[in-house]
């Protein structure tokens, strides 16, 4: 596959989107410094050629009264093929948020939504009975909050980024049919005009943009962003999972500032269980990476134990699954 060349025009795209991934194409023009026919182009061209895979819109599903799930899956010796039949099929037939096959001690990440343990643990029981000739073995951790950032690299590294926090607080705020219709549609688009979300919900223009306004008022909708095929950046995509010493917990705080001000850090989850924090990062190598663990290590007495696993291929992220309809 040719590899896929960005110049500085489509970096400028890509910084002001990240900055704000439902800004207007002509305030994109504006602040890109390209007319709008050149900012329009090179948008969908960003989009055909899966450099943006999608403006997703962060549902907050703990505001409906969901809890996240984490579960660290060994698989037997088996093909690739095998693993990745088995990765969609989490990531279609269940409420899943996230599947991905990864390179470590481990070869799947699922992050699943449930209501209660006890529905976690039912879900978890029949995914394992159905597939106990190809799982090993596996390893559950509960979700406590996931923060996201904005990637703050396109054009130079930056340090105040956006951050959005959610999966905090567990309400039980309920959605009719018009609310849930336009959260599917808005979860993989955010960039949806609100005409076209009215045709398809039977609303009009102004009726979508109050009721959207209204999610975000209530923090069902937590915010906006951007996902990016980060390989067309020379980037590779690896998560650090890193254990408290539970004698220096009073290191949390600094600990958990210092990595909102580093480059590259793409969310954080924090985490009941084997591990206490998981970051996703950015880097170019493994090597700058390393450099990274040593310095937050020299720094931070609070880490006992760390694992970096390498993100070898996604099947997608899903704020809002339609399995929890």
């Amino acid at each position: 596959m040719a590899k896929i060349k960005l110049n500085k025009k489509d970096l400028r795209i890509l910084d002001e989107l990240d900055k704000n991934p439902n800004i207007s194409t002509n305030e994109l023009a504006k602040k890109a410094g390209v007319s709008r026919q050149v900012a329009e182009y090179r948008l969908n061209r960003l989009l055909s050629q899966n450099t943006i895979y999608a403006f997703y819109t962060l549902v907050d599903t703990g505001k409906l009264g969901y809890s996240l799930f984490r579960v660290h899956i060994r698989l037997k010796n088996v093909t690739k093929e095998v693993y990745r039949k088995f990765a969609k099929e989490l990531f279609s037939e269940h409420p899943s948020m996230w599947v991905a096959i990864m390179s470590g001690s481990f070869d799947l990440i699922w992050d699943v939504f449930a209501k209660t343990p006890n529905e976690f643990k039912n879900l978890l029981s029949k995914v394992v009975e159905k597939n106990r000739e190809i799982i090993q073995s596996c390893e559950t951790l509960i979700a406590l909050n996931l923060s996201i950032y904005q990637y703050g690299y396109f054009l130079r590294e930056e340090k105040n980024r956006r951050k959005i926090t959610f999966n905090e607080n567990i309400a039980n705020l309920s959605l009719d049919n018009k609310d849930k219709k336009i959260l599917h549609i808005l979860k993989l688009n955010s960039r949806t005009p609100y005409e076209v979300i009215g045709r398809k919900v039977l609303l009009t223009r102004n009726a979508v943009k109050h009721r959207i306004q209204k999610l975000e008022k209530n923090g069902i909708i937590a915010g906006y962003n951007m996902l990016i095929n980060f390989a067309h950046l020379d980037k590779q995509s690896f998560k650090i999972f890193i254990k408290y010493n539970n004698l220096k917990k009073d290191q949390e705080n600094n600990l958990l500032q210092y990595i909102e001000q580093t480059p590259g850090i793409l969310a954080t989850l924090q985490l009941f269980g084997k591990w206490d924090l998981d970051i996703e990062i950015h880097k170019g190598n493994i090597t700058e990476l390393q450099e990274f663990i040593m310095e937050l290590r020299n720094k931070f007495e609070i880490i006992e134990n760390y694992e970096i696993v390498h993100i070898i291929e996604d099947f997608g992220i899903d704020f809002y699954p339609n399995k929890l309809m």
